[in-house]
């Protein structure tokens, strides 16, 4: 190709584009090593004290390598001009290969090679769709490993993106536009990050805590506790919460919305007072979102089936469940169009940005939705008028717009290729639609269409709907795009 044509391609902006340094990313993940340990180590060690030879070894054994990598990890210094697409193509292959390394165990309890990904990936992913057909009978420390992966997915999602992603300032707005007080609004990510530990690890003490005189045993309470924690949704029992009784039930919800709010929320609160806090962030919006469609639920419950109280207060539990993107389930999923395309609305929308819920977050969309409002407002402003998108009484970041965007629209197609993947293995179209949404969204309720009997092929899409949808779109997707590592130049 003459030279001219190739300046004409690596014109403009994608002249200065860079790509990701393969030894960069590599040292990235070495120095990542020791994490990756206590996500397989933990559980491993309780495998080790169940006695539970099979799972303890293929637990422990990545366990030991990941350790000796993590002694190797240490002669290097860490890369102080990490670019953003190294660590964006970092947090993804963190997510692969925390994946990968659960295979081995869930295979341990007689599952399939892909039902054990399908497994470990709803795991690492906090979504909690499961294709196990026997859970029950597993010994408590697997059921520990599908927490542990959900409670550590959660952990990596609520600091590890902001850590690796974005700088202090973005940062903090991506956090809900919150800061701690004076100049900690520009203090480093690392710092903000420690905050949110902070927050998630109390919330999980306490959850624990909380939950033992609550759930049967002594093991089920912190179990559920963890997976509440992360928004996950995995539960020891086949029929998710449904067996537990309606206090159980209502605090694992609880558990749910309490980090379905921005995490750096608590933060805040705590330094500046709780009034304050609700009035820096998008809290107040994702708990009146929570309410406004727990209240239209329970219409259309009513309108539909009657007035019935413990099916109301079940089914309004399911759809905090749906819209916290917990994917607990108290009772089945109703099969009733509306309330169905109600609960797929919810999971779209998600919880606060800055928390462990999946979906498009709701401070996104109603930003999305005042774009709406102003185009019409400026049908009607003269030529001569300026006007813009407000937050509140701030001016919308124009980074923020161009993510949300963009982010619905590869959301909207990533949702019709896997719905229409499944609509073609000949399953209903509606219950095609809610557990593709379900996926996407890392939501974990089903309508019955994604399963154990789910085709293979169908599998494999539906692990990899997890982890882009986990990851927000672009990260996993910027992984295998050839110019995040081949230079054109």
């Amino acid at each position: 190709m003459p030279k001219q044509s190739k300046s004409v391609l690596r014109s403009g902006q994608a002249a200065v584009a860079v790509r990701a340094r393969v030894p960069v990313v590599a040292q990235a993940l070495l120095k990542q090593t020791p994490v990756l340990a206590v996500l397989v180590g933990a559980p491993g060690i309780a495998a080790l004290i169940e006695r539970q030879r099979d799972l303890s070894l293929a637990l422990l054994t990545p366990t030991v390598a990941l350790i000796a990598l993590g002694f190797i990890s240490r002669q290097y210094e860490t890369q102080k001009d990490v670019r953003r697409i190294e660590a964006v193509a970092t947090l993804a292959l963190i997510f692969v290969i925390s994946t990968l390394l659960a295979v081995p165990a869930f295979m341990t309890l007689n599952m399939s090679p892909w039902d054990a990904m399908f497994e470990a990936a709803s795991g690492i992913t906090t979504t909690g769709l499961s294709v196990a057909t026997d859970a029950e009978s597993w010994p408590i420390s697997a059921h520990f490993l599908r927490a542990w992966m959900q409670w550590c997915g959660g952990v990596v999602i609520a600091i590890a993106g902001v850590a690796l992603l974005m700088d202090s300032g973005r940062a903090a707005k991506v956090l809900g536009n919150q800061a701690v007080g004076g100049t900690d609004y520009f203090a480093s990510t690392r710092a903000k990050a420690r905050l949110v530990l902070t927050a998630y690890s109390i919330i999980t003490v306490l959850g624990v805590l909380i939950s033992i005189p609550l759930f049967p045993g002594w093991w089920e309470g912190p179990m559920i506790a963890l997976t509440a924690v992360s928004t996950g949704g995995f539960s020891p029992r086949d029929s998710s919460l449904a067996d537990y009784s309606a206090g159980a039930q209502a605090f694992a919800i609880l558990l749910c919305i309490t980090t379905s709010v921005s995490l750096l929320f608590y933060a805040v609160a705590v330094k500046l007072g709780p009034r304050s806090a609700l009035s820096r962030g998008t809290v107040p919006v994702t708990l009146g979102i929570i309410l406004a469609g727990s209240l239209i639920y329970l219409v259309l419950h009513v309108i539909m089936q009657g007035w019935n109280g413990k099916a109301v207060f079940l089914g309004v539990l399911n759809h905090i469940s749906a819209q916290t993107t917990a994917g607990f389930s108290t009772s089945p999923v109703a099969s009733f169009s509306p309330i169905m395309l109600l609960f797929i609305l919810a999971m779209v929308l998600g919880g606060d940005v800055g928390s462990t819920t999946g979906g498009l977050k709701t401070a996104r969309v109603t930003m999305l939705i005042r774009m709406a409002g102003l185009v019409f407002l400026r049908l009607r402003l003269p030529a001569s008028a300026v006007s813009h998108l407000k937050i509140g009484k701030k001016r919308a970041d124009s980074e923020a717009i161009l993510f949300s965007g963009a982010l619905l629209v590869i959301y909207l197609a990533s949702t019709l290729v896997f719905w229409t993947a499944l609509c073609l293995a000949d399953h209903p179209p509606l219950p095609a639609l809610f557990d593709a949404v379900s996926a996407l969204s890392g939501v974990g309720l089903s309508a019955g269409v994604i399963g154990p009997d789910l085709g293979t092929g169908l599998k494999v899409m539906a692990v990899f709907a997890m982890l882009v949808g986990r990851l927000e779109f672009f990260v996993l997707i910027a992984l295998f795009l050839p110019s995040t590592w081949i230079s054109r130049s």
